[in-house]
Parts: C-alpha cells; sequence; structure tokens
C-alpha cells in the first residue's frame, strides 16, 4: 500500500518542502490521498519505527542498514541519505568515525565504518532534518495510542478538534545501535568487531541525539535478566516519557515510563535483537493546531541465557547429558511466552496516520 500511495499521490521518501505556506500544502495533498486510501487501511501495516541493524560486510568494515517499518525486525522502506543531519560510530576508548551512505535498497539505506585493528565500535546513530506532515482526523486517536501519549496530549486533541484545526506535525527521526559484551557467566560472547576481552566498565558514551535513549548497563542482557536504560531530550533527562521494548520473537510488547532522573528497567525475555524505541510529542508554542515530534529507537541484541547447572543428583552421565541437551536457549524458548505488562499487539488491524516515511503507525490495544 505504500508504493500504491506513492504512486497515487506523487509522495516520496521526503514531505519536507521549503518553510512558507508551500510546506503545509504538500502535506495536504498526501494527507487527502491517505483519507481516500482509508478503507484499504485495516489490511495493510506500513511505516512507522527507524532502526539501525548490522548487516555482513567486507572484511575491516562494519555494515548497517537503516529501514523503517511497521513491525520491527521486517523492513519496508529507506531513508534518503541526504535527509540525514548527523550520523556517525564511537570507538572505544572514545574516538568518533564517520558512518559513510553506501546503496540506497529499496527497504533500507546501506552504511558502513572502517575501525582501526583491534578497535571495537560501541555504537552507530543517524538523526534526520525535520519533516512536515499533516495528519487526517479520523487517523489521529491510532497515532496517539501507537505512540502511547498521555491524557494531557488528547485532551489537546479534543480541543483543537472542537476549534476546527486540523493536526499539522513536524517531526524527526533519530536511531541508534549499540554492541556490548554480555554477563560474564557462561561462554564468552564478544563484539562482532573486536577480538577483545568483554568490558568490565561502561563503554564510551556517544554523543547525545536530539531524543536519545541510552542503555546504562555495562554489559549486553542476557535473556531474562533486566535491562536499565535513561531517555535524554536535548541531553537533559526527559521525565514521564513512555518507552516499548519490541523483539523479533513476539508480537507484544513491554511499555514502561520513565521516572523523574528519565531512567526505568525493563525485562528482556529471551535472545535475538531488540529496539527500544520512544516518540516525544508536544504542541508547537504559539502556533495552535501544530506539533512537533521526535521518534527514537535504540537496537541492541541479547545474548542467551546461561544454562542452569545441574543439581547434585544429576552429576552423573545422565544429567550431563540433559544439560547438554538444554544448553541452546533458543531451543528452549516457549513458542507464545507470556510477557508482564504487555499492552501492544502490532500484528493487529493496521491504520497508516501519517503519509510516507515515518511514521505510519499500527493499532494498540
Amino acid at each position: 500500500m505504500s508504493s500504491m500511495c506513492n504512486a497515487m499521490c506523487g509522495a516520496s521518501d521526503r514531505t519536507h518542502v521549503a518553510a512558507g505556506a508551500g510546506r503545509w500544502r504538500a502535506a495536504s495533498h498526501v494527507a487527502l490521498c491517505w483519507a481516500a486510501l482509508l478503507p484499504m487501511a485495516p489490511t495493510a501495516a506500513l511505516a512507522h519505527d527507524t532502526w539501525l541493524e548490522q548487516r555482513p560486510g567486507r572484511a575491516g568494515q562494519v555494515e548497517l542498514a537503516l529501514s523503517t517499518g511497521a513491525l520491527f525486525p521486517a523492513a519496508q522502506t529507506g531513508i534518503a541519505a541526504a535527509s540525514l543531519v548527523d550520523r556517525g560510530c564511537l570507538a572505544a576508548p572514545g574516538r568518533r568515525l564517520p558512518l559513510r551512505a553506501g546503496a540506497a535498497l529499496a527497504s533500507a539505506l546501506t552504511l558502513h565504518t572502517a575501525p582501526r585493528r583491534g578497535e571495537t565500535i560501541t555504537a552507530c546513530w543517524v538523526q534526520t532534518e525535520a519533516f512536515d506532515v499533516e495528519v487526517p482526523a479520523a487517523l489521529v486517536p491510532t497515532y496517539l495510542r501507537e505512540i502511547a501519549a498521555p491524557d494531557s496530549i488528547r485532551q489537546a486533541w479534543a480541543e483543537q478538534q472542537g476549534q476546527g484545526l486540523p493536526w499539522r506535525e513536524r517531526y524527526t527521526k533519530h536511531a541508534r545501535i549499540s554492541w556490548a559484551a554480555p554477563a560474564a557467566a557462561g561462554p564468552a560472547t564478544h563484539s562482532p568487531h573486536s577480538a577483545q576481552s568483554p568490558r568490565s566498565s561502561p563503554p564510551p558514551t556517544a554523543p547525545a541525539m536530539a531524543l536519545d535513549i541510552e542503555i546504562e548497563d555495562a554489559r549486553a542482557p542476557r535473556a531474562g535478566e533486566t535491562l536499565r536504560f535513561r531517555v535524554l531530550r536535548d541531553g537533559q533527562a526527559l521525565a514521564g516519557q513512555a518507552v516499548e521494548l519490541r523483539g523479533e520473537m513476539s508480537r507484544f510488547g513491554l511499555w514502561r515510563r520513565t521516572d523523574a532522573e528519565g531512567r526505568a528497567s525493563v525485562p528482556v525475555p529471551f535472545a535475538g535483537r531488540w529496539v527500544l524505541r520512544a516518540t516525544d510529542l508536544r504542541a508547537l508554542p504559539g502556533q495552535p493546531g501544530h506539533w512537533q515530534s521526535r521518534f527514537v529507537t535504540h537496537a541492541f541484541s541479547a545474548a542467551p541465557a546461561v544454562p542452569a547447572a545441574p543439581e547434585a543428583a544429576d552429576d552423573g552421565p545422565i544429567g550431563s547429558h540433559l544439560a547438554a541437551a538444554g544448553g541452546s536457549a533458543g531451543s528452549a524458548q516457549p513458542s507464545n511466552p507470556s510477557m508482564p505488562k504487555a499492552r501492544s499487539a502490532n500484528q493487529s488491524k493496521a491504520t497508516p496516520t501519517i503519509s510516507t516515511e515515518p511514521p505510519v503507525t499500527t493499532a494498540r490495544r
């Protein structure tokens, strides 16, 4: 449906246009198209989050893909390199590396960097320029549910509707990926970029984006462990921000809200790829009906859980065979895990809420 709307409406992956009245004319044109296609929306899931993931690369290089999709990790569209206003990588012990654009694929923009021999890459990030869009009124409630917007914003939207004002929004995207060695217990698993031993101290801090999620643990989590993180806006702690943990192995997400210091924690149910995702949305002062949003994701991987040590009675050959058979965390994962405080199911009927490249959302229940 994304390509269909692009063809029918003349939309591209960049809705940002020159300042002035023409800015909203372009956005309104796309919004009208989506309104016309709304009856078809329940059968389609369209782009929302933007994230970074690692891909196999040439020797001596780290290759990433920057993708947008309705449900992580399924990539649907890429982002033009020209729309990135900041990008880079950080190598221990704190050296910044350039992150260069490569091929622009249908579902991703490839990026790469080249660390020095023996150098460990700890994080990479990108930030886009601002995009403008007008969201059809019928889609705003779905959008607000998707990002777990607070009641104050829902009330402001109700008042805005009473004044007959459309929803006009300027948004930016921020994506980060980080690597860390898992906890020392069990077989060691290292960063894919270095043969160095696991870190025993927190990794170097990468430059903060306009909206950022920092993982505060020095090591990558293992399945079943708790992940601690902090949300920053313009380098300052962002209190009361809703953050969702989404993984590649489940249709459910786990929501948490940050405390007064911008911190929160969440259990990581199983091994694999994950993203923390959040959207900071607020009204633009002195501009009724206009909103500003910042979207952020932080991608990381969780290592398999450490197999439990056999009981004393099982120290013989039978116990050893059982421990060996259960050593693979992947084989022990339930097919339908039950997760605490799961509030979202992005495989439910989807509705587009913002026109082209992010953010288009899926219904939350």
